[in-house]
């Protein structure tokens, strides 16, 4: 019998659509394309689905879909669904009732497979307790379990003699559902599993028909499961009634509810006619009474206020001003709180405000005034304030207005009287000229009129006058911060009070206008001492430069002890104008020494008693004496003795030697340029070594000054001259560490040390180069045959002998034997490297024998220069001439 039921000729869903019926799908992808453009909604990669009633998918777990498992959305739930009605039924709920009675705690599942596959395949939805509920423990139901314990006995008992009720018997639908859909795990992946779920797909010819028949059948198998879950909630119908009677119970209770109401209502209306009417109204008569006396104090407080500017003549002519001011404020306060809006007194507040701006300039006024004539005192008067109570009084009423301007007023009286202090010190000096010209002092033109003898005599003379005028200047700050602590100023509570941060503002801006002046007097001086025309002003030597520079210690000492401010205004001066006259000085130092080279033959020159008695003092005392003195009276000597040791030097280092010597005093007399003399005796150091680089090693001296040759006994005598600087320069150093040891930078003395060692090598490596390529020279011809010794081993002894005659004076023995050591080295090579070429060994044969003679004679002419001892071993040093 063929089956007629509406399962049966169910149309595949994606050939509609349930909002586009017009619209008609040959294939299931036109379907899905048709979804996802025009009913799907895209965020990003999110997809939501919108096909289905009023725009909502119903098959939606979570709201959204990824655009990757769109596809898969629309087969599931979509393609091949039948086309339903528009009315709502328990078809289109995502959760229909049996499953929910079948396990409530199963999370919301994807499809009707899920319904027996295990509690594993579907996730559980954890619920958590909520955080506004308490928690419930059984305790909490002991009373209520034993209330109920009888009841639940009675209850047992009544179902027990239940009479047997006649049920019709139900007909059962055919279809029965496989018992493999009822097993505890459903794995498809099992192929033979698979073929019984769905038979006949896989060697099926018509694929989408046999889907259509598969889908049919398993929604067939649906409607059965939930037609006998159906029947089992339908037994389940005692306790629907049950609940209606509870709600009869709860609606009897609401009317016993309401008619309690109406009773309490109508006592409470009882309550207020009999007591609370009545003592309202002896609440607004007790109001009535309270206003009456507001406006009886406020007539009081109106006629007090009338008297407020006959008393402030009173205060001012007693030259109270703060009561004054305080007066004011508090008139104006209660003006604009307790009296605002009288219109009798409309006109009085902007009248006191002007009276405070005349009180500020009366104030201001009074404050010129007292400072100018303070300030202005004669110097001899050494006395402290002479009206301490005026001058108090002014700076209380200046600040408790909280104005600030009177600090300029300060500071410009201060520099006036400052610089009528210097002028009148210059005034002084200028009238003591020769010539009796006569004085016009215009501005500042002043500056440029003091010499420089003139500037040490101005400092001696402005300085306790400019300190006793700083003591006045901070007497009156300390008289003003005092004042500023009072508890007139910070007692009051109103307005006009300082608070301790404007308190603190207040002591930093007078402590930088203290500043201020204290600069301002160094930069004065300053610009006195310090002059611009060289020719006229300059120094005529360094003593004077040590006494201007004593001096401005002093007067800057006296006032950073005096202000708290160290002030550098007259250092720099001085050291700028100390450096113009190093500069000119080093100057003519630097091309008389360029000069000195330039012409410079490279010989040793004679040593003048007063450069060796200063170096004999230095060696006493092994550091340079404080005060240098040239003495005189002995003849010259030949060599430069330093530490019981001769050295021959030519003339430019005992003309460097002097100028170093001179800038190491300079040092003393003027310590403010230390650096830069630094600076210049690295300069002519290295000018010396530079120069003397070029002209003896790089043989410059031929053409400057007209020598022949650059010999062995020039190059000698130019290292000689170095090692003198080298043991200078320790003692240089030594020298300004002691005296300026935390300013100082002399790392350029390490640097300059290590070019001069440098140098000396060089020098030492030209000489054994020289004597090295004489020699070589020599045995370039020579041929191991009788007569021995040869011509050319006679010459290489007449060499050696000529280089020990050229050195013998100048330098010390130890490094005349590690010149010829070197070239008895470099001798040894070529001799080594000629026997080569030769075929000569060392096998007893006559040409090893001509070889050992010549060598002997070579040994002894060492031997006798005193290069090799006596005592040395002969076979030693020639068995060396035959190893490779």
């Amino acid at each position: 019998m063929e089956d007629k039921s509406p399962l049966c000729n169910k149309t595949p869903a994606w050939q509609n659509c349930v909002h586009c019926p017009n619209l008609l799908f040959n294939t299931a992808t036109e379907f899905e394309s048709h979804i996802f453009e025009k009913h799907s909604h895209r965020e990003g990669s999110i997809v939501l689905c919108q096909y289905g009633p009023n725009g909502i998918c119903s098959a939606l777990q979570f709201g959204d879909l990824r655009k990757a498992g769109f596809k898969y959305h629309v087969r599931q739930h979509h393609l091949f669904n039948t086309i339903g009605s528009d009315n709502w039924t328990f078809y289109s709920s995502s959760q229909n009732l049996p499953a929910v009675l079948n396990d409530p705690n199963r999370g919301k599942q994807s499809n009707f497979f899920t319904k027996t596959w295990g509690d594993s395949f579907a996730d559980k939805v954890e619920i958590y307790p909520s955080p506004y509920l308490p928690e419930i423990s059984l305790q909490h139901f002991e009373s209520y379990c034993k209330k109920l314990a009888k009841r639940y006995r009675r209850h047992c008992q009544l179902k027990e003699n239940v009479p047997v009720k006649s049920k019709t018997p139900v007909v059962e639908t055919v279809c029965e559902v496989p018992s493999i859909f009822y097993e505890q795990s459903l794995a498809l992946n099992d192929p033979k599993i698979f073929s019984q779920v769905f038979p006949g797909l896989l060697n099926s010819k018509d694929v989408n028909g046999t889907i259509r028949h598969l889908q049919e059948t398993l929604s067939t198998y649906l409607d059965v499961i939930e037609m006998k879950i159906s029947k089992q909630v339908a037994q389940k119908s005692d306790a629907f009634f049950h609940a209606m009677l509870s709600h009869d119970t709860i609606m009897e209770q609401m009317a016993k509810a309401v008619k309690t109401v109406q009773t309490t209502r109508r006592s409470i209306k009882n309550v207020k006619q009999n007591l609370t009417e009545s003592p309202l109204q002896l609440v607004s008569l007790t109001k009535i009474n309270h206003n009456l006396s507001n406006v009886h104090e406020l007539f009081k407080l109106m006629a007090t206020v009338q008297q407020t500017q006959p008393m402030l003549q009173l205060l001012l002519s007693t030259s109270d001003y703060v009561a004054a001011l305080d007066l004011i404020s508090s008139t104006q306060k209660v003006l604009s709180t307790r009296l605002s809006g009288i219109q009798a007194f409309r006109h009085l507040s902007p009248q006191l405000t002007e009276m405070k701006r005349l009180i500020h300039k009366m104030l201001n006024n009074e404050f010129s005034r007292f400072i100018t004539s303070d300030l202005n005192r004669p110097i001899a008067d050494e006395s402290d304030l002479p009206d301490r109570d005026k001058i108090t009084s002014i700076v209380s009423g200046i600040l408790r207005l909280k104005e600030l301007d009177f600090l300029e007023i300060f500071k410009t009286e201060a520099m006036t009287s400052i610089q009528t202090t210097i002028k009148q010190c210059v005034v002084e000096i200028i009238s003591e000229r020769e010539g009796g010209h006569e004085i016009v002092l215009r501005g500042s033109n002043t500056d440029t009129w003091l010499l420089c003898n003139e500037g040490i005599i101005f400092l001696q003379k402005v300085t306790p006058n400019i300190i006793n005028l700083f003591k006045r200047i901070l007497c009156l700050c300390d008289l003003i911060l005092e004042v500023s602590k009072t508890n007139d100023i910070t007692g009051i509570d109103c307005e006009e009070v300082w608070t301790q941060e404007e308190l603190n503002s207040f002591e930093e801006k007078l402590k930088k206008i203290i500043v201020s002046l204290s600069d301002y007097s160094n930069e004065r001086c300053a610009n006195l001492i310090v002059t611009k025309n060289d020719k006229e002003y300059a120094f005529s030597d360094l003593s004077q430069l040590s006494k201007l520079s004593e001096l401005i210690d002093i007067f800057s000492s006296e006032c950073e002890n005096i202000t708290g401010h160290s002030s550098n205004a007259m250092k720099l001066a001085l050291r700028s104008y100390a450096m113009k006259y190093i500069q000119n000085l080093h100057g003519e130092r630097r091309a008389l020494l360029t000069s000195s080279l330039n012409t410079e033959r490279w010989k040793v020159a004679d040593v003048p008693f007063e450069l060796q008695s200063v170096i004999n003092k230095i060696c006493e005392c092994q550091e340079i004496p404080y005060k240098i003195q040239y003495e005189s009276g002995k003849p010259d000597s030949k060599f430069l003795i330093i530490n019981k040791e001769t050295y021959a030097v030519v003339a430019t280092v005992q003309l460097l030697i002097k100028i170093l010597l001179e800038y190491c005093d300079a040092t003393k007399q003027s310590p403010d340029i230390v650096q830069y003399l630094v600076h210049c005796m690295l300069e002519l150091i290295r000018l010396f070594n530079s120069r003397c680089c070029q002209l003896v090693l790089g043989a410059g001296a031929i053409q400057s000054a007209g020598l022949k040759t650059i010999s062995t006994s020039n190059l000698a005598l130019v290292s000689r001259s170095l090692q003198v600087i080298l043991w200078l320069l320790p003692l240089i150093i030594t020298h300004l560490e002691k005296l300026h040891s935390k300013e100082l930078s002399l790392n350029g003395f390490k640097s300059i040390e290590s070019d001069i060692a440098g140098h000396k090598k060089e020098i030492e490596s030209k000489i054994c180069k020289i004597v090295s390529g004489m020699l070589s020279s020599q045995l370039d011809g020579w041929d191991a045959k009788p007569p021995v010794p040869s011509q050319t081993f006679r010459n290489i002894s007449k060499h050696l002998v000529k280089l020990h005659e050229a050195l013998i004076d100048i330098l010390p023995p130890d490094q005349i034997r590690r010149i010829y050591i070197a070239v008895h080295d470099s001798f040894k090579e070529k001799l080594r490297e000629q026997l080569g070429k030769m075929n000569i060994v060392a096998n007893g044969s006559p040409q090893h024998g001509v070889v050992t003679s010549e060598l002997t004679f070579y040994l002894q002419t060492l031997k006798t220069l005193r290069i090799i001892n006596e005592t040395d071993s002969e076979d030693n040093i020639l068995y060396d001439i035959w190893l490779n």
